[in-house]
């Protein structure tokens, strides 16, 4: 049987997807990554199942024209990512395009087992390294044109001399850096991004399809922001807050996955 699932998939909002293929990957960091913390707990992790993922955070004029709304602080340009958005304002969202008109839309193209989610925190992470194993998916170093960090710090550059880093003001329109080897852009920096999880300690016993424990305060969010010091964006980097937080520095970026039939 052939299988004609599209790669690439926009939908009426004009949200770009990726297909993202089952695969195993290095969760976490080694004890040897600079500036690590102790919840990137390294452990091998697959991902046994296929799932879409949006190329760019959800932007402004996304949120928009799904909510009537926009509550983002830095309101600039309708393709700056939404912010000021907390998980349960996304959790809203997200209901709302599997409701009626988007999800008859997404079911005509891509099958009725398809449905628009949070992306589960491995699923972002493996879509984040993009089969790369360094602190960043661009490699060891920063030279502070691969992302918009936010805070100064002093990094080692890709010529090798430590420097200051330009401090950000404010999110930038998505897309503006380079993407990771997968097409994904704006995975490391720009506003933070809710994932599906519940915040805990990683259960390194649970290594096929990971996901947080069943209830919880806090969720996690990924890839750092525009607010954040580019060592906290590496790809191993893991962000807590209240489900209930709404910060200028959290965003959304959304997954469609496959649910499979009983």
């Amino acid at each position: 049987m052939i299988d004609d699932t599209p790669e690439l998939w926009i939908n009426a909002l004009g949200m770009k997807f990726r297909l993202v293929q089952p695969g195993a990957f290095q969760m976490g960091s080694p004890k040897t990554e600079s500036r690590r913390f102790a919840d990137e707990s390294a452990r091998s992790v697959v991902i046994s199942t296929r799932f879409y993922l949006s190329l760019y955070p959800t932007t402004q004029a996304e949120w928009r024209a799904v909510s009537g709304g926009n509550p983002s602080k830095y309101s600039d340009s309708k393709k700056a990512p939404v912010e000021s958005v907390s998980w349960l304002d996304c959790a809203s969202f997200i209901e709302a395009i599997n409701s009626d008109e988007y999800r008859l839309e997404l079911s005509s193209f891509l099958g009725p087992n398809w449905r628009y989610s949070f992306p589960t925190e491995a699923q972002w992470e493996y879509a984040c390294r993009a089969g790369t194993t360094t602190p960043y998916y661009w490699g060891e170093n920063v030279s502070g044109r691969e992302g918009n960090f936010g805070k100064t710090s002093v990094v080692k550059s890709s010529d090798g001399v430590s420097r200051s880093q330009k401090p950000s003001r404010t999110t930038s329109e998505v897309g503006s850096y380079p993407p990771n080897p997968w097409g994904f852009f704006d995975m490391s920096g720009n506003v933070c991004e809710w994932t599906l999880d519940f915040y805990a300690d990683y259960d390194l016993e649970s290594n096929t399809n990971p996901l947080g424990p069943p209830t919880g305060i806090e969720h996690v969010a990924r890839g750092g922001s525009w607010r954040s010091v580019a060592e906290n964006c590496r790809s191993a980097s893991r962000f807590n807050f209240l489900s209930t937080y709404r910060g200028d520095n959290c965003g959304l970026r959304v997954a469609i996955i496959e649910e499979r039939s009983r």
